[in-house]
């Protein structure tokens, strides 16, 4: 046998690790970049343990034009896609909605798009590059390459890696990256649900009793996609139940009843059983998101609470960062482990990601807070908001 037969040894001069949509988006950018041939891109991502995701992911109106450019969007089917036409904001206490329209702004607000649709047109046109289906479990560091440890035993080296391997990143661990966690003592339950109106392409947000929900129109008329967030202690009284989505469609009939919207569950989509799915919301920002030959893209460098939709945007964003950092190191020539790449990519998007962490932080704990005073606040501030274009500034954030 040659050596090349027994050796597991691999080289690529960029790598990016992790199998969602922010991995995946970030290896297509590097290949339509044309700044790399082929063979010189590596994927690692682990194999998804369901084909069947129906989760949605609201895109504002910088990700759809990015989708668009990529030549996604054509090839999107007429139920993948939902428009937004309109946005409204419910604060507590049955007050006047913050509200964002077609008709006012002249141009789409956004679209809800289904997860794995994106996901299998991305992988679909990245095929031709070389996929390592298997986890890092350790790394190193030398003076012109780092070296990817992966469970199957194979290691690759690199000049640059990429790593959007979610919000529990092991590489972000193992590069000893220090994140500033927040324990929000909730869980996020996510599901779809049956409306009584028709939902005229509008996304809500409401800040509930039970916690902040998001729910976006999804294909049919009266079809939503839902994300509560809800604290521990109630989650586990409500799903000790035998429908626990009985308890949520009561809660939010009892929010909504002043303008007559009734929610009920649903048994399948789509013809699969319909089941929700929970997670923890522990909230991630990190400093630094860059390390020797390294840069943290997505929910490792940043992981927000749902309730601006707004988690994808922002890694979206930092795939395009990424990008312009990596392509004004090599117009001069520099190597791929050039620390003028990770100060860009620092400069460029730590304060945005900052911004929208702080802001959804502030909306979620205020919401949230016990203390009435604090509700009522930001209730008033709301309804003053609504009779100003100041509002706007929430739109424009939501965009960076």
């Amino acid at each position: 046998m040659t050596i090349k037969d027994v050796s597991k040894e691999n080289f690529h001069k960029i790598c990016v690790v992790g199998g969602g949509i922010t991995g995946a988006m970030m290896v297509l950018l590097l290949k339509n970049s044309n700044m790399f041939k082929l063979n010189e891109i590596g994927w690692i991502k682990p194999k998804l343990k369901s084909k069947y995701d129906f989760r949605t992911t609201f895109y504002n109106e910088t990700s759809l034009k990015l989708l668009n450019n990529l030549n996604i969007l054509k090839r999107l089917k007429k139920n993948d896609y939902t428009s937004v036409k309109n946005i409204k904001v419910f604060g507590p206490n049955h007050s006047s909605p913050l509200e964002w329209d077609y008709f006012d702004t002249k141009r789409e607000l956004g679209a809800v798009i289904k997860n794995d649709i994106v996901l299998n047109i991305i992988e679909d046109k990245i095929k031709d590059i070389k996929q390592y289906d298997s986890l890092v479990n350790n790394t190193e560091c030398k003076e012109f390459e780092r070296t990817l440890y992966l469970e199957n035993k194979t290691y690759i080296n690199t000049h640059l890696v990429l790593s959007a391997d979610g919000k529990n990143s092991y590489l972000r661990k193992l590069l000893n990256l220090k994140t500033i966690k927040k324990n929000t003592k909730h869980i996020a339950i996510s599901g779809f649900l049956k409306q009584s109106k028709n939902h005229n392409s509008t996304a809500i947000q409401a800040f509930t009793n039970i916690g902040p929900i998001g729910i976006l129109p999804y294909e049919n008329k009266n079809l939503v996609n839902f994300v509560q967030s809800i604290e521990k202690v109630v989650f586990k009284k409500i799903f000790s139940k035998e429908n626990p989505e009985y308890f949520i469609c009561n809660e939010l009939n009892k929010f909504f009843s002043h303008i007559d919207l009734n929610f009920s569950p649903i048994n399948n989509i789509n013809k699969i059983e319909n089941k929700l799915s929970f997670w923890d919301l522990d909230l991630n920002l990190v400093l630094n998101p860059t390390s020797s030959r390294a840069i943290l893209i997505g929910d490792a460098a940043h992981s927000i609470h749902p309730l601006a939709g707004q988690g994808l945007n922002l890694s979206l964003r930092d795939c395009g960062s990424a990008l312009n950092a990596i392509e004004n190191c090599l117009k001069f020539g520099n190597d791929l482990g050039d620390k003028s790449i990770l100060e860009s990519y620092k400069r460029e998007r730590l304060p945005k990601n900052f911004s929208m962490t702080a802001f959804t932080d502030i909306m979620f704990f205020g919401f949230t807070s016990t203390s009435n005073k604090t509700k009522s606040l930001l209730t008033k501030g709301m309804e003053n908001l609504n009779k100003t274009n100041l509002k706007n500034i929430f739109r424009d954030i939501a965009s960076i």
